[in-house]
């Protein structure tokens, strides 16, 4: 009984997977050169070049193309978000394989509009090998992690480098960052200015999480801001953007002012993270999630590659479903269950709050986004370049 309920209170949100909304983060492999503080993956994880062989990832799309034929929900949007590690790792001739097997077991002609998105740190990339299947393949899209001088100076000028080459090739580039100590000592208005001097069209930003590759002592409180400071980081890059924008300048996009004004227009639950699921090299199907306070690990669903375990099942599980309930209360904290804002906000994975700080929503800057909006409607339509 509780499976039936859960899928049907899923089934009637607009952008979860029982919808046919599936946000598929792809992570075949999990090797990655690079030791990023804020990395979810651990030194061991990221020293292992084991790759999803592509008969097991023909069986995952068959499974998943199977549940859809069952459940017949009004579309079939599938964002093919290709993860990591670092993706191109993996090699060209690999990523041209699945999506060929993509194309195969989903293909339009069943109703499915399969979209390929990478995030690449772009260092090591060969752009003359990856530029033309970017095109081809992503639109033309491609997005790139930036954290400021967090990873070295060095880092950072060789990764500029590889924009501007990115942008001079027709690319459009869009950055993820993880908001860190480093960005703010840089401050917002001048990181906001450098980005658009690259070229960048569109940026998101996430606040610091503490996880297995920066559980030392003194490396998160080193690294990491406070929620009041990821606020005040964001509004002022906000008012800034605002600014721009009177004066006729291009600066890029700012996803999350965006999705907390689309969000607050959408209905109960909108955010709740039920059109996500990360699919690991060995078949686990998984999402991020918290213990020991706000100490990030990811949490199996199962493992579809297992035999007789179907999509549905993954769906379905129990892990799954309070899962979802746990998002549906936002982990039960009393100061996220009445909010205004919890639907708009940023905290698509809920867990326990910080003592003494604010929220990991940002109400604040959520706050400041939709009025801002209200007054100026300059965040109306969607951001998203792919």
């Amino acid at each position: 009984m509780l499976t039936k309920i859960a899928n049907k209170a899923l089934s009637g949100l607009a952008d979860t997977i029982e919808n046919g909304y599936f946000v598929f983060t792809l992570m075949p492999s999990l090797y990655c050169p690079y030791n990023c503080k804020h990395c979810y993956l651990s030194k061991e994880q990221r020293a292992d070049r084991s790759l999803m062989s592509l008969e097991d990832f023909r069986e995952v799309c068959r499974k998943i193309h199977a549940y859809f034929e069952e459940q017949q929900p009004p579309r079939r949007t599938i964002i093919a978000y290709n993860y990591g590690g670092e993706p191109t790792a993996a090699g060209p001739e690999y990523f041209l394989a699945y999506a060929n097997i993509m194309a195969e077991e989903l293909p339009a002609a069943a109703g499915y509009e399969v979209r390929h998105v990478m995030l690449t740190s772009l260092l090591g990339v060969d752009l003359d090998v990856w530029a033309p299947i970017w095109h081809e393949h992503c639109n033309g899209y491609v997005q790139t992690s930036y954290d400021g001088d967090m990873r070295s100076s060095n880092y950072v000028r060789k990764w500029e480098t590889k924009v501007r080459d990115a942008v001079a090739r027709g690319l459009k580039v869009a950055t993820i960052s993880v908001v860190n100590s480093a960005l703010l000592e840089q401050g917002a208005t001048r990181t906001l200015d450098l980005l658009a001097d690259l070229g960048i069209e569109e940026t998101g930003w996430l606040p610091f999480m503490l996880n297995e590759q920066n559980d030392r002592p003194g490396q998160y409180d080193r690294f990491s801001p406070t929620m009041s400071a990821f606020n005040d980081f964001m509004i002022e890059m906000l008012d800034h953007w605002y600014l721009g924008k009177t004066k006729g300048l291009e600066l890029p996009s700012i996803g999350e002012a965006h999705f907390a004004v689309d969000r607050a227009a959408g209905g109960d639950l909108s955010n709740m993270a039920g059109q996500t699921l990360f699919l690991l090299p060995d078949g686990e199907f998984v999402l991020p999630n918290y213990r020991d306070g706000w100490k990030e690990y990811m949490h199996s669903f199962g493992n579809i590659l297992k035999p007789g375990v179907s999509f549905r099942d993954i769906l379905c599980s129990r892990e799954r479903i309070l899962y979802m309930q746990r998002q549906s209360t936002r982990n039960g904290n009393p100061e996220c269950r009445h909010c205004e804002f919890r639907n708009a906000c940023l905290l698509e994975f809920a867990k326990p709050n910080k003592p003494h700080d604010e929220c990991f929503g940002a109400k604040r800057f959520v706050s400041h986004a939709i009025a801002r909006n209200g007054a100026e409607p300059l965040l109306t339509g969607p951001v998203t370049l792919y």
